[in-house]
């Protein structure tokens, strides 16, 4: 699994709240938040990024610079923008705890495993988490070699975001900070000059060019045409 750092406040029992979902609540949440990386235990890491929300769309980084990770949750699609070179570095991805940040934006319904086949999800009442009445969820994913892990979740209706995510040992992410309100545009759009690469036709500096396949012997040179 990827580490969760490539990615306050107790969590309050109250009665249920009986939280709705809204259907305008994940196409007009527009807010930024502190992200902080809980190790196992449950203590703070120092490292912490921000966020910048609005829509489908998602920026992750470390300081206040234009860079770090652009995500569209429409399209299910990440850049990795490098400001310097003017390059976006494009990959896709699925709602996964192998990727945290894929679980953060939820769609409308609220599910944080939305449609993905091995994710399963199941609602276990409200709870107040980091200050903000949310729906509290149990994940868990089946891997191809069915290893399972599970994690429990805490989702905010009114903005269709996960704001607390814990695994077994402790270990997770928070959302803290908070702040519901416009945002800056060039945080939440494609950059303008960036150059798309895809993340497939890259190739580590300390790999090896591909190697020619070798050819059978008797086999003819091939013709010119």
């Amino acid at each position: 699994m990827r580490s969760m750092y490539w990615l306050s406040g107790a969590i309050l029992f109250t009665a249920p709240l009986a939280l709705a979902q809204t259907p305008e609540a994940a196409s007009m949440r527009s807010f930024t938040a502190t992200l902080v990386n809980i190790a196992p235990g449950g203590k703070d890491m120092p490292s912490k990024q921000r966020l910048t929300v609005r829509g489908d769309m998602m920026n992750f980084r470390s300081g206040d610079e234009l860079g770090g990770i652009l995500l569209d949750f429409s399209q299910g699609k990440t850049w990795i923008l490098i400001p310097p070179e003017k390059v976006a570095i494009e990959s896709a991805f699925t709602r996964s705890l192998d990727f945290p940040l894929s679980l953060i934006l939820t769609d409308a319904s609220g599910n944080p495993c939305g449609k993905e086949p091995t994710l399963k999800c199941t609602r276990e009442g409200e709870e107040t988490a980091v200050g903000r009445p949310t729906v509290k969820w149990r994940l868990v994913q089946t891997n191809r070699d069915q290893t399972t892990y599970t994690a429990t979740l805490w989702v905010d209706p009114k903005l269709s975001t996960l704001v607390r995510l814990t695994l077994e040992k402790g270990e997770g992410i928070e959302l803290r900070d908070l702040r519901e309100g416009p945002v800056e545009d060039a945080f939440v759009q494609f950059p303008a000059g960036f150059t798309k690469v895809d993340e497939k036709n890259l190739r580590h500096e300390d790999e090896p060019a591909p190697t020619p396949k070798p050819k059978k012997k008797g086999t003819p040179p091939t013709k010119k045409p």
